[in-house]
């Protein structure tokens, strides 16, 4: 089988093949990739069309509510939990953040294993060792072994490998269990997945901490993430190439991943888009506390308010998408959703109103989430199959600096305050955007 020329490339395809040596390789007795079913009109709401016609996107998709209920609930509990051990709020901040730093080593390595391994396999390998960690976990915290936060920092750094592999190789799952006209649609589900588990994942985390002891939120986090294997069992993967990467090493398949973006501007600037939306809106959460207290002069209530409006509108956007699709062109709603979700930075660091600064995170939702699910069908769209994992290793690789872009914010916001430190990086986010939209004439025209 020999992969086609994607989109986005220049000198019909030339310069992608040279920047991407998967792509001209023929696979001898390879089977051929199942050919999309013709388009058809379709009537009335298309909300979950792609789990309509996809079983296989069913168990994974289902799986993925599952999974994401076990992320929102751990991420709460082991902020609480480290609160309790240490007392030291810098420890439950830390606690949660350390996490993202085997993504910052591991992540473009656990797309080569994407890439060189069945995928599915490799996924109920990640969840399966999440599920084993997060019950050895509990029995330590229910025994009262966890008497120092230096155990939580190891719980979570175990976690945090596990989430270095796992994360491409979902996201690679998605395109190999839908067909391609079903692809926006599967993606802003998988987003709506994202959104709606950090509302129900967060509510669950607080009843179960309200109501028992720190260990059953553990037990449950690993009941969850076992659920997430039992339903990869019966999954296939009909629309997923044979890999190539196995032919040569995993360093090779590396560079040849590194090397594949560097060569097609349209991959690449796609990335950089998405690195600076997570340099704008992803530090907000973390800098909600400080902000509430320093800008608006509140508690702890007024903060969670905000991070329910941004909920609120995640999920309104993820309900929008999959039901009545983009509203213009995916390439022009990444630069304008850019833009906008920096706007919204830049009025909360001007705002001292409860009244304004609770709703307009509504506006950060659905920016937020417009952008993420356009961006990623752009991306799924352009990469050839056989170098899907590594692309979304680089594309998920983000997350890792999050605790970097905060702390930049942070080191600010110790001079200014924390309203100016907001300020002055939302003016420079919303410059930025603009200077992108102005700029990436290419993205513009992505359909």
């Amino acid at each position: 089988m020999t992969i086609p020329p994607h989109p986005g490339s220049d000198n019909g395809g030339a310069g992608d093949r040279a920047a991407n040596p998967d792509a001209s390789r023929t696979i001898p007795g390879a089977e051929p990739r199942p050919a999309p079913h013709p388009p058809h009109r379709r009537r009335g709401l298309q909300t979950f069309s792609s789990l309509q016609a996809n079983l296989n996107w069913r168990y994974l998709f289902v799986g993925s509510l599952f999974a994401n209920a076990a992320q929102w609930l751990q991420l709460i509990t082991i902020g609480w939990l480290a609160l309790d051990v240490s007392g030291s709020a810098f420890h439950s901040i830390m606690a949660v953040a350390v996490r993202a730093l085997p993504t910052l080593l591991l992540g473009p390595w656990g797309g080569v294993l994407a890439d060189r391994w069945d995928r599915r396999q490799l996924a109920m390998a990640s969840q399966l060792g999440l599920a084993a960690a997060g019950t050895c976990f509990a029995i330590l915290v229910a025994t009262g072994q966890v008497t120092s936060v230096w155990y939580i920092y190891g719980y979570t750094l175990v976690v945090g490998v596990a989430f270095s592999v796992v994360q491409p190789v979902r996201q690679a799952l998605i395109a190999n269990t839908v067909r391609q006209p079903d692809m926006a649609n599967a993606l802003a589900l998988s987003a709506l997945a994202v959104t709606s588990m950090r509302l129900s994942g967060s509510a669950l985390g607080g009843i179960l901490l309200e109501t028992v002891d720190f260990h059953w939120n553990f037990f449950v986090e690993a009941g969850l993430y076992a659920s997430m294997v039992l339903l990869l069992i019966p999954m296939k993967t009909p629309y997923q190439d044979p890999s190539t990467a196995r032919e040569h090493s995993p360093l090779t398949n590396l560079k040849d991943g590194l090397s594949y973006i560097l060569g097609n501007r349209i991959m690449f600037r796609l990335l950089v888009l998405n690195f600076a939306r997570t340099a704008v809106f992803s530090p907000l959460l973390l800098l909600l506390p400080a902000y509430t207290a320093g800008a608006l002069g509140e508690g702890a209530g007024v903060g969670t308010a905000m991070i329910v409006s941004m909920g609120i509108g995640g999920v309104t956007a993820t309900f929008i998408m999959s039901t009545w699709g983009f509203f213009t062109r995916k390439g022009l709603v990444t630069l304008i959703t850019m833009c906008s979700g920096s706007a919204v930075v830049l009025t909360l660091g001007l705002s001292h109103w409860v009244w304004l600064s609770v709703p307009i995170m509504i506006v950060m939702g659905l920016s937020q989430s417009h952008f993420i699910v356009a961006n990623q069908v752009m991306v799924q769209n352009i990469v050839p199959d056989t170098l899907r994992g590594r692309v979304s290793s680089v594309w998920h690789y983000e997350q890792g600096m999050i605790p970097m872009f905060a702390g930049l914010i942070g080191v600010l916001a110790a001079f200014t305050g924390i309203s100016w430190a907001m300020t002055g990086f939302g003016l420079a986010a919303l410059l930025l955007g603009i200077f992108f939209l102005v700029t990436f004439r290419d993205i513009r025209a992505q359909p």
